[in-house]
């Protein structure tokens, strides 16, 4: 089996938030010992809560990316529905957005559930009821669980 070592994910930004945070520093530890190439791409431009230790790109850099995209949210997923050069696509449900009255009325049903339909993007979970919750809005079952972005797993998922 060939080992994909090339990894990026989409984010609204790297400012000061729980995602961000927990991206940054997982990523941080994990190149302290292991080799990967991991880049961030960002929709919106902003100062990271912390000194990435890998490459930092605008979402519009994602077209040209070859490796593995993992989307954060419902906006970078429907991104990376329409991204053909990469080799493997996932998103990780960070959060239950489509939950909060302000999505809904931003983003009916049909628009956010597009993001969870594509056959070719595996769902990650970032909790046990995260995966329920999932399950129950797009009738489709994640193929994993990851705390908090514990890199170590990622990087074993999207190998696999």
């Amino acid at each position: 089996m060939q080992r994909n070592n090339q990894i990026g994910f989409l984010v609204e930004d790297t400012s000061s938030s729980q995602l961000s945070f927990n991206l940054i520093k997982n990523i941080n530890t994990y190149l302290e010992d292991k080799i990967c190439d991991f880049t961030v791409f960002f929709e919106d431009s902003s100062a990271s809560i912390l000194n990435p230790n890998f490459a930092l790109m605008s979402i519009n850099e994602m077209w040209s990316f070859g490796g593995t995209l993992i989307a954060t949210n419902i906006a970078t997923a429907k991104s990376l529905n329409k991204c053909f050069s990469t080799k493997k696509k996932f998103f990780y449900v960070w959060d239950v957005e489509w939950t909060r009255e302000k999505v809904k009325s931003v983003m009916p049903y049909e628009m956010t559930v597009q993001a969870f339909s594509n056959p070719d993007v595996k769902l990650i979970a970032r909790s046990e009821d995260h995966a329920k919750a999932i399950e129950n809005y797009c009738n489709r079952q994640v193929v994993d669980i990851v705390n908090d972005f514990n890199i170590e797993k990622l990087v074993r998922i999207t190998n696999e």
